[in-house]
């Protein structure tokens, strides 16, 4: 089932065809990701959202591409949780305007896990 889901997400999180597979087989995609058929689809409307996540690890001064590398499921579950996150509009603001800002504490899904990871 993995090549079904390298063969539709381009990259992680990225478009797919999710609309041209039979219930059952979105079941298994997303049971295979550890999410629910909902999630997966909410992931699939939302694309590659979680490009902010790369941001917000660098300003708090961990590398995204270490995470990556070194925890692949870390990763994927701080892509994950930063697509489904609703303060997007909030965290972009922030990373652009005032990047020196610790809010993102207050609102972000993935803080324990960044505050884990810078230590």
């Amino acid at each position: 089932m993995i090549h079904k889901i390298k063969e539709f997400f381009g990259g992680i999180f990225g478009r797919s065809d999710l609309a041209s597979l039979d219930d059952s087989e979105v079941r298994e995609i997303a049971r295979e990701m550890n999410l629910s058929a909902g999630e997966l689809q909410q992931l699939d409307r939302c694309g590659t959202q979680a490009s902010l996540m790369p941001r917000r690890l660098a300003q708090e001064g961990v590398d995204p591409v270490v995470v990556q590398a070194e925890w692949p499921s870390v990763w994927r579950d701080l892509q994950r949780v930063c697509t489904l996150c609703g303060s997007k509009d909030v965290c972009r603001n922030e990373l652009d305007l005032a990047p020196e800002a610790q809010d993102w504490q207050r609102y972000c899904p993935n803080v324990g896990t960044i505050e884990a990871l810078k230590n």
